[in-house]
């Protein structure tokens, strides 16, 4: 039997389309788009047709934008790039406690800096309050960032990012959005959202691995990432990765244009897993269902069989998912986001996240749901004994 991909939210596999945009820019590509010759205006035209591609993508103007690494280095280039300009009197940064590690990391580097760090907390379903923001955006005018993302990369749930972006304009405090995993899945403006910010990665949506890219709006300063050259606007030094551009500006042209097609097929392909889920196992707890969420992401406990172990055990059956954050992965420690949503330690450590993508079919979850319940009963059976006899208890009802 082939394997079943249901792990596009950790990385969405390359879409046709992207690995021809790739091969091709490779076979071209002869010069650096810096360079003044034949070869290096060839390169800079590569270049800026994958920048206008993306640039539609953020919603930001194609000169805005500043490509990465990845997400992870766009998130970091904004904290960075908006904390090494602030005034030594603005030294609060308020963030979600669900927030991806990756700005969660950053900001508490600055909090080792003497920066003031809060970590708003958000309800059972995994939502912020935008009154929350409110309140501290009040306190002595001194908040230097306001970083929210716009979907969990665990449990899909939305934030409200546009009331906190209006909340962020008023008091006149840059807006960081981290839309890596809302991007290409939910249509949204950055203007909408009073975004200053928006941060986007390719391989999420079906592009290469390897580049991601920062919308700045228009007007907006920041300190540059990295010294050293005159590239992306001074804002970060080094050769851009021109191949890898190129397939990201075809990941996000497709995206776009199947986005409302394409989040009506997810839905309706998610709503079949979590009906069925509910039926055949009486006891699953799905994790954030309530809220508003992307359309292709369910995570769920089954009591008594240990997250870590389902993952492996459908592993070995053929079926890739995950235990929540591909950054994460190995980790003892439970999720940081379900601790945050109230959910007990060790649900939260049986927790399973499927999420699915452009290469997902009708089929593809059917061959899950079918296979599920076998893979269950095994993993219930081998967790009820630690081989001392000893009944090993499910995870316990939330807090």
């Amino acid at each position: 039997m082939p394997r079943v991909y249901l792990d596009h939210n950790a990385t969405s596999p390359p879409r046709p389309e992207v690995r021809e945009a790739v091969a091709r820019a490779l076979q071209a590509l002869a010069g650096n788009p810096s360079s003044m010759h034949a070869e290096g205006r060839e390169a800079r035209a590569l270049l800026e047709d994958g920048r206008e591609r993306v640039a539609a993508l953020t919603g930001m103007p194609p000169g805005s934008l500043v490509f990465t690494s990845g997400g992870s280095e766009a998130l970091e280039a904004a904290v960075r790039g908006v904390c090494d300009r602030a005034p030594a009197n603005i030294r609060r940064i308020l963030v979600s406690a669900v927030e991806h590690s990756a700005v969660l990391e950053a900001v508490r580097a600055y909090a080792r800096r003497g920066f003031e760090v809060d970590e708003l907390p958000c309800d059972r379903e995994g939502r912020v309050e935008p009154e929350a923001f409110r309140e501290r955006l009040g306190l002595g005018r001194t908040t230097a960032l306001v970083a929210l993302q716009g979907a969990n990369n665990e449990t899909g749930v939305l934030q409200p990012i546009e009331e906190v972006g209006r909340l962020c304009r008023l008091a006149h405090v840059p807006f960081l959005v981290d839309a890596v995993q809302l991007a290409g899945k939910v249509a949204f403006d950055p203007r909408e959202v009073f975004a200053d910010l928006v941060a986007v990665s390719a391989h999420k949506l079906g592009g290469p691995q390897g580049v991601g890219a920062l919308g700045v709006r228009e007007g907006f300063v920041l300190a540059p990432l990295i010294h050293g050259g005159a590239q992306e606007k001074r804002r970060r030094g080094g050769t851009p990765p021109v191949a890898l551009v190129a397939g990201f500006g075809a990941a996000a042209e497709s995206a776009l244009a199947e986005l409302k097609e394409e989040s009506s097929r997810l839905l309706r392909l998610r709503a079949r897993i979590e009906t069925v889920l509910r039926d055949r196992f009486r006891d699953v707890r799905f994790h954030g269902q309530v809220a508003p969420r992307l359309p292709n992401t369910v995570n769920f406990s089954l009591p008594g069989a240990p997250g870590e172990t389902l993952v492996i055990a459908l592993d070995v059956a053929g079926f890739a998912v995950s235990t929540g954050s591909a950054c994460a992965s190995g980790a003892v420690e439970p999720s940081h986001v379900l601790r945050a949503m109230g959910v007990d330690d060790d649900e939260a450590r049986g927790a399973v996240r499927v999420s699915m993508g452009w290469s997902t079919t009708r089929d593809d979850v059917e061959l899950f749901l079918e296979a599920l319940p076998d893979v269950v009963a095994r993993v219930r059976a081998a967790a009820a004994d630690d081989g001392t006899g000893r009944r090993l208890d499910g995870p316990r009802r939330r807090r």
